[in-house]
């Protein structure tokens, strides 16, 4: 698990799943720019170990603000399991930009409970608007 100021992630008990919530300004205040420094760094393969990624964007609102919806399809670098990650951008204030990400193995059991998992934490996440 991972939790400092910036961060906090967490995985089920069978490492199955995991989630991670963060907010900062590292790549920006806005959606578009902190997904598009975020999917810089994921395609550095050598500071990522995330492989062959395609990715799907759609504009969403979440918390009454515009927002970005990430589906990326990836491996780990070195496997062949394929993986999915879904991730929500949206701004907060002093120019933070709000992360939620789930990652899982791309498999038809796994991914029915991340879209689960992932429209439950977006229902209950809270930004400082």
């Amino acid at each position: 698990m991972v939790d400092n100021d910036l961060q906090s992630t967490w995985h089920s008990p069978n490492e199955g799943h995991a989630m991670s919530v963060k907010r900062d300004t590292s790549y920006g205040s806005t959606p578009e720019a902190a997904s598009a420094g975020q999917l810089a760094w994921y395609r550095d393969t050598t500071e990522s170990s995330m492989a062959d990624l395609t990715v799907v964007t759609h504009p969403t609102r979440q918390s009454g603000k515009d927002a970005l919806w990430l589906e990326i399809d990836y491996h780990w670098a070195g496997q062949a399991e394929p993986r999915k990650r879904v991730e929500l951008f949206v701004a907060g204030k002093a120019g933070h930009v709000y992360q939620l990400l789930f990652d899982t193995a791309a498999t038809p059991t796994k991914l029915a409970a991340q879209q689960q998992l992932f429209a439950t934490a977006r229902d209950q996440l809270l930004i400082d608007t």
